[in-house]
């Protein structure tokens, strides 16, 4: 078997403009599969590298195996696949072993191998593609692939009960869905934004109650119901000290977002004595990316999107649109025929 010529787009040196490249790739091993790109998600980490010339990047991609290595025997040419930010890990020590190998210490995660997803085609370590739920299309798994994962662990590691009252911090491309997911799972879930523009469409996403940050006072805060959990979705430097101040006791602010500056706990006492706990939060491995598919399908869990080409010119609008905060909420790009 030969190896296959597959088009792809590049990063520059100029961020938010790409090239058109054709690579040349090996026969396909023992444990690995061909995909053609049927679409792909943005994500602000592909911005974040976008800065890096000679980049392929797209961690949010779906499409279908078209060849299989020859001891390939857990997936089918035809299937419908995604893969997500872990590429490959060693599968035999404890994190692996205990369903964590998202923190393998041999982990090979986006962009590392340059073989990404801003491309026609992919070739992928078959244990590390995800067969996608018949109820999703190919453009609604995409941004679940890393957006979706990403809220879906936090969520899923925070172990709360039916019963517990979280808030979503910043109402976007990670945030939009978070609120989905938290409502799935049966919590009181508050939409926090900074002003009321976006409150009826997260009522729809599945907000309960929705605050508006630029409302914050301390008397207000004060006033205002404490959360079990609250997730900050937003890459921006925040008030910490006044969402610290919105956790109940043994609360947990739990962070995926990618704030510029260093986060301050200034009243620590009062942090210890009502137990309260910061986590830093990624995405997570193979296990739980099977889980976040399965329930998303159940549930009818899907990213509200914005099309764009797969081509130099699609790519630069959709982050151009993506840096001005105008999409709603996730950007899939679609390969041209």
């Amino acid at each position: 078997m030969s190896g296959y010529k597959i088009k792809a787009f590049t990063t520059t040196d100029k961020v938010g403009e790409f090239k058109e490249t054709t690579y040349a790739t090996s026969p396909l091993k023992e444990d690995e599969v061909y995909i053609k790109m049927l679409a792909v998600g943005l994500c602000h980490t592909d911005i974040l590298y976008a800065s890096q010339p000679d980049l392929i990047l797209g961690h949010e991609p779906v499409g279908e195996i078209i060849d299989l290595g020859s001891n390939v025997t857990g997936h089918q040419k035809g299937d419908i696949v995604g893969f997500s930010y872990l590429r490959e890990c060693c599968l035999n020590c404890r994190e692996c072993n205990s369903g964590n190998d998202i923190m393998c210490h041999k982990r090979v995660m986006f962009p590392e191998g340059n073989n990404n997803g801003f491309a026609h085609g992919v070739i992928c370590k078959d244990k590390f593609v995800y067969k996608i739920p018949k109820e999703l299309k190919p453009e609604e798994a995409a941004p679940l692939m890393c957006a979706g994962l990403t809220v879906f662990t936090a969520l899923y590691q925070a172990k709360l009960p039916p019963t517990a009252h979280i808030a979503v911090v910043g109402i976007g491309g990670l945030g939009h869905l978070a609120l989905q997911f938290a409502r799935a799972m049966g919590y009181h879930v508050t939409a926090i934004s900074h002003t009321e523009s976006k409150k009826e469409e997260c009522l729809k996403f599945g907000a309960h109650t929705f605050m508006a940050s630029k409302d914050f006072t301390p008397d207000y805060i004060e006033k205002a119901p404490k959360f079990d959990l609250i997730l900050d979705t937003v890459s921006v430097d925040l008030e910490w000290e006044t969402y610290f101040d919105l956790l109940d006791r043994n609360g947990a602010f739990y962070l995926i977002g990618l704030p510029e500056g260093p986060v301050e706990i200034k009243n620590i006492i009062g942090f210890l004595q009502s137990q309260k706990t910061f986590k830093a939060s990624m995405l997570s491995g193979r296990y739980t990316v099977d889980l976040m598919l399965e329930f998303a399908a159940r549930h009818g869990i899907k990213p509200a999107i914005v099309k764009y080409p797969l081509t130099t010119e699609g790519l630069s609008k959709a982050v151009k649109d993506s840096e001005s905060n105008s999409i709603r909420y996730r950007a899939v790009l679609f390969p041209e025929n």
